[in-house]
């Protein structure tokens, strides 16, 4: 089974941080660099599309019950993926109007402007990650096999990572939803909101991505070698 949820964990945390990142300088009308934020959505961006994408429509996570993971990870990854990439061509083909003579007041809502009509996807995939975190708690989805170092010394208690997860999840849910409303319903107010969200996630992600870098070279040592490392 060959699977690279690891990278697209430590990837969605770096966009996620990355996003909130510069709707913080959209917010608080700072002076973005949008050739810079333009290439860092594009490489987020596609990396997320193309394992997302491949994850949804080859599910390589199989067997034992854990095909659940090909549409809670591999769905969410395509669709942020996209959106990323959306950030990336917008950024890139108005670079002149970021570095132009107007003020970053006037540019910056210009930008807000023009990512109201994606919101309502933005809020549509936080819809959906926000049942997939109830679906991860509701069916104690996500518990580590034994062999797993770290994880694994939980996996008898599923409803400890099916929480972790579905807490992840939900976060990321809330942030996105946020954002949904606060630009289709004209309330700036709420992107503050959204903006902790997603950096609490981030983070979250960033760490469980990286962590698991380390978890799932173990599980196939113990597997391969018969040897049950538990940390």
């Amino acid at each position: 089974m060959v699977v690279y949820n690891e990278l697209v964990a430590v990837t969605a945390g770096a966009g996620l941080l990355g996003f909130a990142w510069f709707l913080k300088q959209l917010v608080q009308d700072r002076v973005v660099e949008s050739e810079g934020w333009a290439a860092f959505f594009g490489i987020t961006g596609l990396l997320l599309l193309i394992t997302g994408l491949h994850t949804t429509m080859t599910w390589p996570f199989g067997g034992e019950g854990f095909e659940y993971a090909n549409i809670a990870f591999g769905q969410p990854a395509a669709g942020f993926g996209a959106l990323l990439l959306f950030a990336a061509i917008y950024l890139w083909r108005h670079r002149e109007l970021f570095s132009g003579d107007l003020d970053a007041a006037t540019v910056n809502a210009t930008a807000l402007r023009a990512l109201k009509p994606v919101s309502i996807f933005v809020g549509a995939l936080g819809l959906a990650m926000g049942v997939l975190a109830i679906t991860f708690v509701r069916f104690q989805l996500g518990a580590a096999p034994p062999e797993e170092p770290i994880s694994g010394r939980f996996g008898h208690l599923p409803i400890l990572e099916a929480l972790f997860l579905g807490g992840l999840w939900g976060i990321v849910a809330v942030g996105a939803i946020l954002f949904a409303i606060a630009l289709l319903t004209d309330r700036p107010g709420l992107l503050r909101w959204a903006i902790w969200a997603w950096v609490i996630g981030g983070v979250v992600f960033l760490l469980f991505g990286a962590m698991n870098f380390y978890t799932h070279i173990g599980m196939y040592y113990n597997i391969e070698h018969g040897t049950m490392h538990k940390w």
